[in-house]
């Protein structure tokens, strides 16, 4: 099962690093077929 998002991975990185998010959940028809 992919993720249905097209942010690379390492940008992801540098916006919880700089925003000092340490848990990143995503949830709803971002992650299914919904």
């Amino acid at each position: 099962m992919g993720l249905r998002i097209s942010i690379p991975q390492e940008e992801i990185v540098k916006f919880c690093l700089r925003n000092k998010i340490r848990r990143l959940a995503l949830f709803g028809s971002v992650l299914g077929d919904d």
